[in-house]
């Protein structure tokens, strides 16, 4: 897979049955998709608004807006009869996630839409991770870390995401119309996801590669399950413990540990130590922690 960290065209919003079905046209099957979902609370208790979609290798960004097509948005089909559901539920069609948990869980949830074909990329980071794997990475710590991006585009990515993140319990994603920060805010959560998901695919091994896979399938089928909670603080640890193995590094090993640990310590004093979290993605946790209302709709979804 080829990839780079170039900023792609302008994003596109898709807010009508017209632009929906002109988007499915520009997914082929050779396409593979880098995904975002974003709503107050997102999840089972909250509302899915925004489906953000990188069309891989255009690098062409969609945001579909669910609040205004709603449901038709996954069920209304192009001249191929595709509709957004059938390629988000099909397996051969990868697509890619930075921890597709509480997206898996909003959209069978409220649409019945059950993801395949998942590569959790915040779980490559983890597998092929030189050290502890004990906890999760949020992604602005990965794209800070792996990726060479030049210091005043980083610095923008991480105030944009800032600014947006303390406007989230007004209910920012649901606002029409939708504020250039917002757009920007969605078009930053996928943009690097295709360089992350090069990176860690080029330094992970086929073990790893195969445990990463097995348990991003995993992370679906228990995000669909009626006992998932989206805002469990058990979601920061990773599903391999420490992973650390009684051997000694290579030098090449050595030799990037080291060279990662100076970048921390440069970057934390550049940027500020609290952009170093394991994993603090604020829009992976709900607003609000209030269980959900069981009704006979909802609890049909997982009898299906």
């Amino acid at each position: 897979m080829s990839s780079s960290t170039e900023s792609p065209t302008a994003p596109i919003l898709v807010s009508s049955l017209p632009d929906l079905i002109i988007f499915l046209s520009t997914i082929s099957p050779s396409s593979t998709l880098y995904l975002d979902c974003e709503g107050k609370s997102l999840g089972r208790d909250g509302k899915l608004t925004i489906m953000t979609i990188l069309v891989h290798p255009t690098h062409i960004i969609s945001l579909i807006d669910i609040q205004i097509i709603g449901k038709a948005a996954f069920t209304t089909p192009n001249a191929n009869s595709k509709t957004l559901k059938a390629i988000l539920e099909d397996p051969l069609i990868p697509k890619c996630h930075w921890d597709v948990r509480n997206d898996a869980d909003a959209l069978w949830a409220h649409y019945e839409v059950r993801l395949a074909g998942v590569i959790d990329v915040q779980l490559l980071e983890n597998a092929s991770r030189i050290g502890d794997k004990t906890y999760f990475r949020g992604l602005h710590a990965c794209v800070q870390k792996d990726l060479k991006l030049k210091f005043m585009e980083i610095n923008r990515w991480i105030k944009n995401k800032k600014e947006v993140q303390t406007l989230m319990a007004n209910d920012i994603f649901s606002r029409r119309p939708l504020d250039s920060k917002v757009v920007q805010y969605c078009v930053n959560d996928v943009v690097y996801l295709p360089a992350l998901h090069e990176t860690y695919a080029k330094r992970i091994d086929s073990q790893w590669m195969k445990k990463a896979m097995d348990e991003s399938g995993r992370r679906v089928v228990e995000a669909c399950g009626p006992a998932y909670k989206p805002q469990s603080e058990m979601k920061k640890l990773g599903p391999w413990g420490s992973g650390l193995e009684k051997r000694l590094l290579t030098m090449d090993e050595y030799l990037d540990q080291y060279e990662n640990d100076m970048m921390d310590a440069m970057e934390g004093d550049l940027l500020g130590h609290d952009f170093y979290e394991e994993y603090d993605d604020v829009d992976d946790y709900p607003m609000s922690s209030k269980d959900a209302a069981w009704d006979d709709t909802f609890d049909s979804c997982w009898e299906k």
